[in-house]
């Protein structure tokens, strides 16, 4: 043991730090100064609960007024499409394929002029088709794969608009 000439007490060396058993020391204490506190928080949020009411949302409810003048339109829904199935598809060949007005080209299938792609059919034979519609579009159409169907082949192509 040490005697301290400033002191008169006995300053004796720590034999073994204990780190966990420090540690865990302050927590529990910590936890029973908290714990008491945290239990009045509670018990006030829970005891104010009741203290709002459901009935003043509906009365003021009642007093809104609508947005709009005129009750919204209902329409059904529109009528789901078929499913299209996928076939493989088939390139181009020769120079049949048709020019559209506004750009752009269809494609040669068998020989013959297709306003859509060609694709392969169950049976392996190429056909034309524009999205499920087999012989592709008719004359003064073209197949839009934006919009996955014919349109007016006047149409501009990709959503643009007319040109000024």
């Amino acid at each position: 043991m040490l005697k301290s000439k400033a002191f008169s007490r006995r300053i004796t060396p720590i034999e073994r730090l204990d780190w966990e058993s420090a540690m865990s020391i302050d927590v529990v204490s910590l936890m029973r100064k908290l714990l008491p506190g945290a239990l009045v928080v509670a018990l006030a949020c829970a005891a104010a609960i009741p203290m709002v009411s459901c009935s003043q949302r509906s009365d003021n409810a009642k007093q809104a007024e609508p947005v709009s003048r005129t009750p919204p339109i209902l329409q059904p829904l529109p009528t789901p499409t078929r499913a299209v199935v996928a076939r493989p598809p088939v390139p181009s060949e020769g120079d049949c394929a048709p020019h559209y007005a506004k750009g752009g080209r269809g494609t040669c299938i068998n020989n013959q002029p297709c306003r859509g792609f060609g694709v392969s059919a169950e049976n392996g034979n190429a056909v034309c088709s524009c999205f499920g519609r087999d012989g592709g579009c008719g004359d003064g159409q073209r197949c839009d794969p934006k919009k996955l169907t014919c349109v007016p082949e006047n149409e501009p192509p990709f959503g643009r608009g007319e040109a000024d």
